[in-house]
C-alpha cells in the first residue's frame, strides 16, 4: 500500500457536477471523495491534474483565438481559473495540497520532499490540454519522485476517452506501473470508452476496481 500514488484526473465541477459546463454523465463523485479520504487515511500521495484556462482559451467556441496546431474543438467555456467550475469537487482535496502552475521553472525538489514527508499530501498540475504531462514541471517531478522507489500509479477521474486516457498512457509510456480504476472513470461516449480501455490495456495498464484494490468504499 505504501508504494501507491493516486492520480486524480480533472475531478472539477465543470466536468463532474450535473450542471457543469462539460459535465460527464454519471461522474462517481462519492467514490472520488472516498478515494481521497482513503489516501489521506493511509498517507498515500495524490498527484492530480486540473484543467486551467483563461477566459479566451483557444479551444473555446466563444472566441476566435487560433489554435496552436490549427484545430478548434469549439468547446463551451469551462474550467476558467478562479470560477466555480474550475474548483475541485467538494471533498476531493486532502487537507494539505499545492497547485503546480502551468509554467516552466517550478522548484521541483522541495515539492517532492514535501510529498514524501507527508507535509503536503497532494500536488495538482494545471494544464490546458489533455495530458498532465503538458505541464512542463510534471516530467521532472515524477522522475525525481520515483528515483529512489518504484511506485504503482492508481488513475481515476474524467473523462476516460480524453484526459484519463492521456494520463494513463503518458505514465505507461514513461515506464511507470499503472492501475486504472474502472469504477472510478467515466467516458463521453461508449465507443470512446471502448477504445480508451483497449489502448490502456495494450499499453500494460492494469484495469481493476477500487474494491479489488482494497479500498474500503
Amino acid at each position: 500500500m505504501k508504494n501507491l500514488i493516486f492520480v486524480d484526473v480533472d475531478i472539477q465541477a465543470d466536468f463532474c457536477e450535473p450542471n457543469g459546463a462539460l459535465a460527464v454523465a454519471g461522474s462517481p463523485n462519492d467514490l472520488y471523495r472516498r478515494l481521497t479520504a482513503w489516501a489521506v487515511r493511509f498517507g498515500l500521495p495524490i498527484l492530480g491534474s486540473v484543467d486551467s484556462h483563461s477566459y479566451d482559451a483557444w479551444e473555446f467556441a466563444s472566441n476566435q483565438v487560433p489554435a496552436p496546431s490549427g484545430e478548434k474543438p469549439n468547446f463551451p467555456d469551462h474550467c476558467v481559473k478562479g470560477t466555480p467550475g474550475w474548483l475541485k469537487v467538494q471533498g476531493t482535496l486532502p487537507p494539505r495540497f499545492r497547485f503546480v502552475p502551468n509554467q516552466a521553472g517550478a522548484a521541483v525538489e522541495p515539492l517532492v520532499s514535501e510529498l514524501l514527508s507527508g507535509s503536503t499530501q497532494g500536488l495538482y498540475f494545471e494544464k490546458e490540454v489533455y495530458s498532465l504531462f503538458a505541464n512542463p514541471n510534471a516530467e521532472a517531478l515524477l522522475a525525481q519522485l520515483t528515483a529512489a522507489r518504484a511506485y504503482r500509479f492508481v488513475v481515476y477521474g474524467v473523462a476516460t476517452d480524453y484526459c484519463v486516457r492521456a494520463a494513463a498512457l503518458g505514465l505507461a509510456e514513461r515506464g511507470y506501473e499503472v492501475t486504472v480504476l474502472t469504477d472510478g472513470i467515466r467516458a463521453i461516449t461508449a465507443e470512446g470508452e471502448r477504445q480508451a480501455l483497449a489502448a490502456m490495456e495494450a499499453a500494460g495498464c492494469l484495469l481493476t476496481t477500487s474494491a479489488e484494490l482494497g479500498v474500503a468504499v
